[in-house]
């Protein structure tokens, strides 16, 4: 009886071991998700409001398949670390200080290879 106890400990062990090896991976096959109210809405923030300093604003790409990122237009004061990807993963935005004395915006187009695009809107206050 007492074997069979250290058998069944062992094994219960080995298993539980094993289980929690395992790494978690998210996927998300499209950009978009269903809310409670059965609207269809981006899994990411649409709209970023940045301070007038300059910074680095990291923003989560929630998409498991191949992305690629670029701005609608070429800012002179922003830039992007990398406009390509694959999986859930950051993309930061590196940004100058605005001391234009104008609020200023730009507009970052994400488009997947499921053939989803996204709009994401960065204001930039002024000194």
């Amino acid at each position: 009886m007492k074997r069979i106890f250290q058998l069944s400990f062992i094994v219960l062990s080995m298993l539980a071991a094993a289980s929690c090896s395992k790494v978690y991976e998210e996927k998300y096959v499209s950009i978009y998700r269903t809310d409670a109210e059965g609207n269809e809405v981006p899994r990411m923030f649409t709209w970023y409001d940045i301070a007038s300093s300059t910074g680095t604003l990291p923003i989560v790409i929630y998409y498991s398949g191949s992305w690629t990122v670029d701005f609608a237009e070429e800012p002179e004061w922003a830039y992007l670390d990398r406009k390509s990807g694959s999986g859930v993963s950051y993309i930061h935005v590196g940004y100058l200080q605005n001391n234009t004395g104008n609020n200023r915006s730009l507009l970052l187009k994400l488009s997947c290879d499921n053939g989803e695009t996204l709009d994401i809107t960065i204001n930039q206050a002024t000194v």
